[in-house]
């Protein structure tokens, strides 16, 4: 099953008047944040398909919330696949959408205990990434260490961020695999495929 992940920055061919085919099929969207609520709508609209989003540092702006599913802090399940989000990005001066590491922390164990005590998720929907992995050299681009536990535990498929801008680090790595995940920079966009069978194995 394909679904659409987008972050950050607005990707115009897909508001183009006939899209890319790769973004053909489309399941269903995440965004990873910092897009207008606008965008997203005109994607929802454009695709046809359930919209599923976490807030971006910057998105504390919000004028109008999104049309899709704010999945910060819980799961929910499109077609057979459970997802699970995290807003914001660590704390670098206290304005929008920021946590600190212990923060963090607090929120992961709370949503990390929800999907084992359930079926696991697929795919972890963030706006910052794991601490190490696509993260920057300044402290608002550093990475969470709580998110490797959840790489640890939930071994989901994906997971999925924004935040770290490909345009400032034009060979920047997009994807990476971390034991049983991939780790995806969803800058402007991406298209992923994904088994409709949920595939979280939690330990």
């Amino acid at each position: 099953m394909r679904f659409l992940a987008v972050s950050d920055e607005i990707d115009e061919q897909l508001l183009a008047p006939t899209p890319p085919e790769r973004a053909a099929g489309a399941r269903f969207i995440v965004s990873c944040g910092d897009l207008p609520s606008d965008y997203l709508e005109s994607l929802a609209d454009r695709f046809r398909v359930p919209l599923l989003y976490v807030r971006g540092n910057h998105d504390s702006r919000y004028d109008n919330p999104p049309p899709g599913d704010n999945i910060d802090g819980r799961i929910a399940t499109v077609e057979g696949v459970r997802l699970l989000g995290f807003e914001g990005c660590m704390w670098y001066n206290g304005e929008g959408v920021q946590y600190t590491e212990q923060q963090m922390w607090w929120r992961v164990l709370r949503a990390r205990a929800a999907a084992l005590g359930s079926r696991g998720v697929d795919i972890v929907v963030a706006h910052a990434s794991p601490f190490g992995v696509h993260d920057g050299r300044d402290r608002a681009h550093t990475g969470y260490r709580a998110f490797l536990s959840v790489l640890r535990a939930l071994r989901p498929r994906y997971f999925v961020h924004g935040h770290n801008h490909l345009s400032y680090v034009p060979k920047g790595t997009r994807v990476t695999t971390v034991g049983e995940t991939q780790v995806v920079n969803a800058f402007r966009s991406i298209v992923l495929e994904i088994d409709k069978t949920p595939a979280g194995r939690p330990s």
